[in-house]
């Protein structure tokens, strides 16, 4: 079942800026393109299918804190292995418009799936050191 995730401060979303959204544990990527266009993805690199926390924008890519790979901000694709044998990108998540006009994640049940329970944990702490 799906479940919509309100995405906050999208006035603070730009090319060198993600937004990080967190729902069950589970942190995604909020971004937007060169030409406006808003993209989301689970920020997990499936390498080791650890979080990508803290999450931020280096050279144009966002890179993994556990490894050094690089992930391009607006289609979630692997832009530099590193030499690490990397399945797939990262999951892009749809996004919905609001009826106040704002827009909100779509969150299914079966994204915890992409990170262990462990690391689920760890989001939640390190996220929460931050505010």
């Amino acid at each position: 079942m799906a479940a919509l995730v309100p995405i906050r401060h999208l006035e603070k979303l730009d090319g060198d800026h993600p937004i990080v959204v967190v729902s069950r544990g589970i942190p995604y990527c909020v971004t937007r393109s060169r030409d406006g266009t808003i993209c989301a993805f689970i920020a997990v690199c499936t390498h080791k299918n650890r979080a990508i926390v803290p999450l931020r924008i280096k050279r144009g890519a966002i890179p993994c804190p556990h490894h050094g790979a690089t992930f391009d901000p607006t289609t979630g694709e692997v832009a530099d292995d590193r030499g690490k044998s990397i399945p797939t990108g990262m999951p892009r998540v749809a996004i919905e418009a609001m009826p106040d006009g704002g827009l909100a994640l779509v969150t299914k049940k079966s994204h915890k799936k992409t990170l262990p329970k462990k690391e689920r944990k760890r989001v939640r702490r390190e996220l929460q050191q931050d505010r």
